[in-house]
C-alpha cells in the first residue's frame, strides 16, 4: 500500500493475464496507499506496512524452522497491535479489509481474462460448455444422442438472503465500476491521458469506499434483501444467463424451443423459517419488484430494438398475422394509439414494438396508474408478441434481423418471464402443525396469511413466480400431509417440498417419500399438476453441524441413490434441491466439482441448488465472472447425463461396493468423534462461545433472521448453522469442515491396503474426489497457529487445555491423511494458484485476527450500561466484516 504517483506502465513482456493481475494488484495497493495518506496520514500508513511486514516475515519464519529473529517478530507485533488505541484500530482494519476488497476484485477479473486466453488460444476453457461437448463428442456421443442428453440439462440456482453476506451493496456497486476502469487498462490503444483518467476514476472510488462505513447501522429489513437480491439480476444476470444458454444452443443444434437449461428462483421474501419480519407483505413485495424490474427492463430493451427496426413494409413483405396483431393492439389501446396517430404507418415493426413498449410501461407502473389491464398479465402473452415479430422477419427474409437483438430479448423473456425469478415459500413444520385457518399471533401465526397471499398472487399474476413450498424440519409424511390441508384450503396452488436436515431425517427420507407418493393428493399434484415432476430437497448445513462434515455428505449421497430408485420405479422425474451454504461446512464448494460428485438423478442432469450470502456476490458479482460460474454448473450438469460413458472424469456412477462399504466406515467413525466433541463433551459449549466470537455477531447486523431459533432451550440445538460456521471461520479454525475427517481418514492412511484403498477412491470415485478436495481446500485456509491466539479468551482450566489438544490433534490428523492420500508433501501442491492466494493473503489477515482477540477482550470486560461499549462493539464488528472479506468466506 506504498503511495505513489503513478504505477508504471505495462511493457511487452507484462502482456499476460498473470502479469496483468500483478499489475492490477500493484496499482490497486499503491492508490490505496495514496488514499490513506490523504484520508490520514504517513503515520499510519507506516504503521500498517511495519505490521504487514512483520505479520509476513513470521509467516515464513513458520514455514523455515530456526529462525531465531522469529521470537522478536512476534513480540514486536503484538505489542504494535496492543499499543493501537482506538481510532488506530479502526483506519488499521479498515486499510487491511479495503485491500482484500481490491485484490479480490482484480482477483475475479483475473479469472476473466484467463478464460478469454484459453479461447483465444484455441483451446476450451475447462469446465465450459465447449470443453463438456467435447468430452462427450470423445465418449462417442454426438448428434441426436447429444440433443437429447442436452434436452435432459435443468439447473436451477435459487438465492437467498441467508446472513451470511458482509459487503454492502453499495460497495458491491464501487466494484463494478471499478471493474470498468480495470478493464480499459487492457485496451492496446490506451493512451497516457487514458490511463491517467483511470486512476483519478480509481481513486474516487476508492476514498468513498474509505469515507463509507462497513458496518450497517441497523440490521437488514426483508425489503432491503429483495432489492439486494434483485440488484444481481438488475446489474448482471439478465445479461450473462441468456448467453450461457445461447451457447448451449450454438454447440448443441436442434434443441428443442421447449428445454430451459437454466433457471432462477429466490427465497428472498418467501422464507419464514425462523424469520418473524418475513410474512405476506414481503411475499407482495418480492414480486412486485421483480415484476417491475423485468418490465422495465424489457420496456427498454424494446424501445431501442424499436429504433433499429426501420423496416419498411414498401421493401419486405410482412405477414397478415403481424398487420392483424397491430389492429388488435390499436383496439385493445385506443387512447395510445390516438396518441401517436399515423407514426410509424409505413414501418410495421415499429409500430407494433412501440404497442410492446406500452405494455411493458404500464405493467412496469400498473399499480400507480391503474392500468393493469391492459398491461401484460403473464409473460406468455409478451412472448407471443415478440413471436410475431420474429415470424414475420423470417418470412419477409430478415432472418439475420430475427436472430439479433430480438432473438437475444426473446432469449431473455423465456428465462426471466416477468418474475425475474420464481419465489419459493419456506417454513418449519412445526409451524404448518401449529397454524390455524385465521391470523393468529404466536406460533404459526403468519402460516395463514401467507397461503392466502400467494393465492392472491396467482390469481392475478398466474403461478409462474411462486408455485413451492419448502418444509423445513421434515420427519414425517404427517408434515407434507398438513401443508396439504391448507393449501388446500387458502386456494394457494403450491407444491409442498420436504427438506430433510438432520442426519436422522436423512436416514428417514426415502420411507418418507415412499409414504408421500402413496398418499393420493399428493401424489395427484405431483404426476397430474406438475407433470410427473418429484422435488425433494436435502440439507447440508444443520446434516454438518449435526454429524460433521464427512458423515453430512456421505448420508445425503445415500439419500440421493435410494430418491432416485423411487422415482424411478414410481416412472416420475426426480429433482433434488441441494440446500448448500457457501463454506464447506455446510456443503459448498466448486459447483462444476460438486455436480460430477452427485449420484446419478432420475433423469441424469437435473439438479436445484442454493446460492447464499458472499458466494453470490462473489460469483455473480461481475459481467463474464457471472457466465463463467453459471456455464460451470450447467456443463456439470451436462456431463452428468452419461456417467456410464465418462467414467471417472465424469459423475459418479455406482461406487465400487469396496468403495462404499468403506464409507460406511468413514462416515461412522467420523460422526462419532464430531458427536464425541460438540455434543458429548461438557464443556464444550462454554468452550466455543469464549473461544469464537460466535454471540458478537450479530453485531454485523448482516440480515434479518435471528441467529438462533426460537423453539430451543439448548444453546447449539437453537443456534442456527450459518452462525455456528461464521464463528470458527472468523477464527480461522473452520471446525466444522474439517473435525471428525482425521479421526476416520488417518487409521486407514496408516496402513498400505488403507492408503491403497482411499487412493482407489480418490482415483476411481467423483464423490470421494470432491470430498477430499473441498476438505483439502478447508485444511489449507485453516491457520492453527491464528486460531492459537483466541485460547487467551478461554478460561485458563482443564476444559480449556483438553478440548484445544484435541482439536490441535484431530487438525493434525486430518491434515496428514489428506497429504497421504493426495499424495504431495502440502496442501494444494496440486492447486497452486489457490496456493499462492492463500500464502498471500494470510500476512494481511492475521493482524485483522490479533486486533479482534484484543477488541473481544476488553469488549468483553465492560459491563452492559458502560457508555463505551457501543464504540467498542462497532470496532469489533468492523474486525468481523474485514475477516469475512479477507477470507471470502463467512458461512
Amino acid at each position: 500500500m506504498e503511495p505513489a504517483t503513478a504505477a508504471p506502465a505495462p511493457t511487452s513482456s507484462d502482456s499476460g493475464p498473470s502479469a496483468r493481475l500483478r499489475r492490477d494488484v500493484r496499482m490497486l495497493g499503491e492508490l490505496l496507499g495514496r488514499v490513506i495518506v490523504e484520508q490520514r496520514d504517513e503515520h499510519l500508513l507506516a504503521v500498517e506496512e511495519r505490521i504487514r511486514l512483520l505479520s509476513r516475515d513470521l509467516r515464513t519464519a513458520d514455514t523455515h524452522a530456526g529462525d531465531g529473529d522469529a521470537a522478536a517478530d512476534r513480540t514486536e507485533l503484538h505489542e504494535l497491535v496492543q499499543g493501537l488505541d482506538s481510532t488506530a484500530r479502526a483506519d488499521v482494519l479498515r486499510a487491511f479489509s479495503l485491500y482484500f476488497q481490491l485484490v479480490n476484485l482484480a482477483e475475479q477479473l483475473h479469472r476473466i481474462r484467463r478464460r478469454r486466453a484459453h479461447e483465444h488460444d484455441g483451446h476450451p476453457p475447462r469446465e465450459s460448455l465447449a470443453d463438456a461437448v467435447a468430452q462427450l463428442a470423445e465418449a462417442g456421443i454426438s448428434g441426436d444422442e447429444l440433443r437429447r442428453l442436452a434436452e435432459q440439462v435443468r439447473v436451477e440456482l435459487v438465492l437467498t438472503a441467508h446472513p451470511t453476506e458482509a459487503t454492502r451493496r453499495g460497495a458491491l456497486a464501487a466494484q463494478l465500476r471499478m471493474a470498468d476502469l480495470l478493464r480499459r487498462l487492457d485496451e492496446p490503444d490506451l493512451t497516457p491521458a487514458g490511463r491517467a483518467g483511470v486512476e483519478r476514476g480509481l481513486l474516487e472510488e476508492i476514498t468513498t469506499l474509505w469515507q463509507t462505513d462497513e458496518v450497517r447501522e441497523r440490521r437488514p429489513r426483508v425489503i432491503d434483501e429483495i432489492r439486494h437480491g434483485l440488484w444481481f439480476f438488475e446489474r448482471v444476470l439478465l445479461d450473462d444467463a441468456p448467453r450461457v444458454e445461447a451457447e448451449l444452443r450454438r454447440l448443441v443444434p436442434g434443441m428443442a424451443d421447449t428445454c430451459e437449461p437454466l433457471a432462477f428462483g429466490t427465497w428472498i421474501g418467501g422464507d419464514q423459517d425462523g424469520n418473524p419480519n418475513a410474512g405476506p407483505d414481503t411475499i407482495h413485495a418480492a414480486l412486485a419488484y421483480a415484476r417491475r424490474l423485468a418490465a422495465t427492463r424489457y420496456r427498454d430493451e424494446v424501445r431501442d430494438l424499436a429504433r433499429a427496426l426501420s423496416v419498411s413494409d414498401r421493401l419486405a413483405d410482412v405477414t397478415p398475422e403481424l398487420l392483424e396483431s397491430i389492429e388488435r393492439d390499436e383496439r385493445e389501446l385506443p387512447g395510445y394509439a390516438r396518441q401517436i396517430g399515423d407514426q410509424n404507418l409505413g414501418e410495421p415493426y415499429r409500430r407494433k414494438l412501440s404497442f410492446i413498449w406500452r405494455r411493458l410501461d404500464l405493467l412496469a407502473g400498473a399499480e400507480a396508474l391503474g392500468h393493469a389491464d391492459a398491461a401484460y398479465r403473464d409473460a406468455a402473452s409478451l412472448r407471443d408478441d415478440l413471436d410475431i415479430v420474429d415470424r414475420s422477419l423470417r418470412a419477409g427474409r430478415g432472418e439475420r434481423i430475427a436472430d439479433g437483438r430480438l432473438a437475444a430479448l426473446r432469449r431473455r423473456v423465456a428465462l426471466f418471464g416477468l418474475h425475474v425469478a420464481k419465489l419459493d415459500v419456506r417454513m418449519h413444520a412445526r409451524d404448518l402443525h401449529a397454524a390455524d385457518e385465521m391470523a393468529s399471533p404466536g406460533p404459526g401465526g403468519n402460516v395463514w396469511p401467507t397461503l392466502k397471499a400467494v393465492a392472491d398472487e396467482q390469481q392475478r399474476h398466474g403461478n409462474q413466480s411462486v408455485d413451492t413450498l419448502v418444509i423445513s424440519g421434515t420427519t414425517s409424511v404427517d408434515d407434507v400431509t398438513r401443508a396439504l390441508d391448507l393449501i388446500e384450503a387458502s386456494g394457494a396452488d403450491l407444491v409442498p417440498v420436504p427438506l430433510f436436515e438432520t442426519i436422522e431425517d436423512l436416514h428417514a427420507a426415502p420411507a418418507t417419500v415412499r409414504a408421500m407418493l402413496a398418499h393420493p393428493r399428493y401424489a395427484d399434484l405431483v404426476r397430474n399438476r406438475r407433470r410427473n415432476r418429484l422435488e425433494i430437497m436435502v440439507g447440508y448445513s444443520d446434516s454438518a453441524k449435526d454429524g460433521g462434515y464427512l458423515a453430512a455428505q456421505w448420508h445425503i449421497h445415500r439419500a440421493q441413490v435410494a430418491l432416485a430408485d423411487i422415482a424411478r420405479d414410481a416412472g416420475l422425474d426426480l429433482m433434488v434441491f441441494h440446500g448448500r451454504g457457501g463454506s464447506a461446512g455446510r456443503g459448498g464448494g466448486p459447483t462444476h466439482a460438486a455436480i460430477l460428485a452427485q449420484p446419478p438423478s432420475h433423469p441424469a442432469g437435473r439438479l436445484k441448488l442454493t446460492e447464499q450470502g458472499e458466494t453470490i456476490s462473489f460469483k455473480y458479482g461481475l459481467q463474464g465472472l457471472a457466465r463463467r460460474n453459471l456455464e460451470a454448473a450447467v456443463a456439470g450438469a451436462l456431463v452428468a447425463t452419461a456417467p456410464d460413458r465418462l467414467g471417472a472424469r465424469g459423475a459418479t456412477t455406482s461406487p465400487d461396493p469396496a468403495h462404499a462399504a468403506a464409507m460406511d466406515e468413514l462416515a461412522a467413525t467420523a460422526e462419532a468423534a464430531f458427536r464425541a466433541l460438540v455434543a458429548g463433551d461438557p464443556g464444550f459449549v462454554d468452550f466455543f462461545r469464549a473461544f469464537t466470537p460466535v454471540d458478537e455477531l450479530a453485531l454485523l447486523n448482516v440480515g434479518s433472521r435471528p441467529a438462533k431459533r426460537p423453539d430451543s432451550d439448548r444453546y447449539l440445538d437453537g443456534l442456527r448453522a450459518i452462525p455456528w460456521v461464521f464463528a470458527w471461520t472468523q477464527n480461522r479454525c473452520l471446525l466444522p469442515s474439517w473435525y471428525g475427517c482425521g479421526a476416520a481418514l488417518a487409521p486407514l492412511a496408516a496402513t498400505d491396503d488403507g492408503l491403497e484403498l482411499l487412493r482407489d477412491m480418490h482415483a476411481r470415485w467423483p464423490f470421494f474426489r470432491a470430498l477430499v478436495s473441498n476438505l483439502e481446500m478447508t485444511l489449507a485456509k485453516t491457520s492453527m497457529e491464528i486460531a492459537r491466539t483466541y485460547l487467551d479468551l478461554v478460561p485458563a482450566g482443564a476444559d480449556r487445555d483438553r478440548i484445544w489438544s484435541a482439536i490441535e490433534a484431530e487438525h493434525a490428523r486430518a491434515v496428514e491423511a489428506v497429504l497421504k492420500i493426495v499424495d504431495t508433501t502440502a496442501l494444494l501442491d496440486s492447486q497452486v494458484v489457490i496456493q499462492e492466494s492463500i500464502r498471500l493473503r494470510n500476512p494481511y489477515v492475521d493482524p485483522m485476527n490479533l486486533i479482534q482477540v484484543e477488541l473481544l477482550t476488553e469488549l468483553r470486560a465492560l459491563t452492559p450500561d458502560d457508555p463505551s461499549r457501543e464504540d467498542a462493539a462497532r470496532l469489533l464488528a468492523r474486525s468481523i466484516a474485514g475477516i469475512a472479506g479477507a477470507l471470502r468466506n463467512t458461512g
